[in-house]
């Protein structure tokens, strides 16, 4: 019967393209993102995937057209780039040799949960973590999944990368039912700390990843930091819930549904407390006091403590925002995380603090970076001769730009000049926690 039920089931399409750039490339460290899967088979009510794919799959949500990436391609590539073999691959694909050839660490999970209910079926992200154990090469990942702590198959991989394999676990409560309203199909908040603790027992680090914050949901975040820290996780990383504000119909019936679990007009209130347009993220005046809450407590209890929220990124004890090891070196000095970094400890930061892994890294042409967004064809034809490093180069010298140091971090860089080579030299003026992220010009 077993057998009859599976040739029942419809062949897995392993034709999703990734690995991917992500968005976050101008701060992040980390920007090599790879997804197993084309979708999620959970059915979290905040998800920011939810939109960016709904009108493109047939419901990014359960229902059908599920693919997964091919891991001979994946194979194939990381082979190639270490063989230097330029060739045998795309132009798209050449784009991540410097990355892997210098064995950056590769996020897992971005747009969709590489352990979830499509992996216990398919196996796909298995297949490919018995390649990447055999090259050694560093991961982390991001997963709310917890079943696969309890699989062999799976955790007698990770007992041999205790040195270069990090598991970050995202919890947004302690509180199961207000978890469970949010986060559908979800393993509970208490299986989740199991699994955080079945992997420190490892000898796997594992960060609680706070994230999203959930004004009226998370308000319990210490008793979470304490369970994840009594379960073994070495660190906390958070970020604010963030509201799209372009959201279809389906989408904000989905905020109306969060809304009843956080006691408050969620879509109102973002509404309200936000300057940006279409991607809505509280004002620092909010969340501040909140940041600077949890990291006291977070370091009270000796755990590290990393904000990937555009606003507070200086209580970031890292430039690394995931909770990776710092002794594993990931921080690449080639994003605006490392220069609010150097410009808290220096007081000032210069483009060519960064420069160098800039430049290493993202020589590829802007217009055809692998997943990302360029808006639209007028911008692609104008920065069509753009390579991703001129291009956050452009990025750091427009402080008028709403992803420029001066723009994009709540006022914490300000810009005061400009040095030898013409760049834009900013200096670290931490404001009131009243700013709002509006740059004084």
């Amino acid at each position: 019967m077993e057998k009859k039920a599976k040739a029942q089931q419809p062949q897995l399409k392993k034709n999703y393209n990734s690995p991917r750039w992500s968005m976050e490339i101008p701060d992040c460290s980390m920007p090599m993102t790879l997804d197993t899967y084309s979708k999620c088979a959970y059915n979290c009510l905040y998800c920011f995937a939810y939109f960016q794919k709904s009108h493109t799959l047939d419901g990014y949500i359960g229902g059908g057209g599920i693919r997964s990436i091919d891991p001979k391609k994946i194979i194939h590539l990381f082979e190639s780039a270490m063989k230097n073999d330029r060739q045998a691959v795309t132009k798209t694909e050449l784009q991540f040799f410097p990355y892997i050839q210098n064995r950056r660490i590769m996020q897992w999970g971005g747009l969709a949960d590489q352990f979830d209910e499509w992996e216990r079926r398919h196996g796909v992200t298995l297949e490919l973590l018995r390649y990447f154990d055999k090259i050694d090469y560093p991961l982390s990942f991001s997963t709310k999944a917890a079943w696969w702590t309890q699989d062999e198959r799976y955790m007698s991989l990770f007992a041999k990368h205790t040195h270069n394999w990090h598991v970050k676990i995202s919890i947004i409560t302690a509180d199961e039912k207000k978890a469970r309203k949010i986060e559908k199909g979800v393993p509970s908040p208490e299986e989740r700390i199991a699994a955080i603790k079945r992997l420190a027992d490892l000898g796997v680090h594992g960060t609680l990843r706070l994230r999203p914050f959930i004004l009226g949901v998370s308000t319990d975040f210490k008793r979470l930091i304490g369970m994840a820290h009594e379960a073994g996780a070495d660190s906390v990383t958070t970020e604010f819930f963030c509201m799209e504000a372009r959201a279809n119909e389906a989408l904000k019936k989905r905020y109306a549904e969060m809304s009843k679990v956080c006691g408050f007009d969620i879509h109102k209130y973002y509404m309200e407390n936000s300057k940006q347009h279409g991607y809505k993220r509280l004002n620092r005046g909010i969340k501040a006091p909140i940041i600077h809450e949890m990291r006291e407590y977070a370091h009270s209890l000796g755990m590290r403590f990393h904000v990937s929220d555009a606003f507070c990124r200086e209580c970031n004890d890292a430039c690394n925002c995931c909770g990776v090891p710092p002794e594993w070196g990931v921080s690449q000095q080639g994003n605006i995380g490392q220069a609010i970094i150097t410009a808290r400890e220096k007081g000032e930061v210069h483009f060519s603090d960064i420069q160098e892994g800039i430049d290493k890294y993202f020589s590829f042409p802007w217009c055809g970076a692998a997943g990302y967004n360029t808006g639209s064809n007028k911008a692609r034809a104008l920065n069509y001769d753009t390579t991703m490093a001129q291009y956050l180069r452009d990025n750091w010298n427009t402080p008028g730009k709403g992803t420029s140091p001066a723009k994009g971090y709540g006022g914490i860089l300000r810009p005061v000049g400009r040095d030898e080579n013409g760049d834009i030299v900013y200096k670290f003026a931490l404001k009131g926690e009243e700013d709002n992220g509006e740059m004084e010009q």
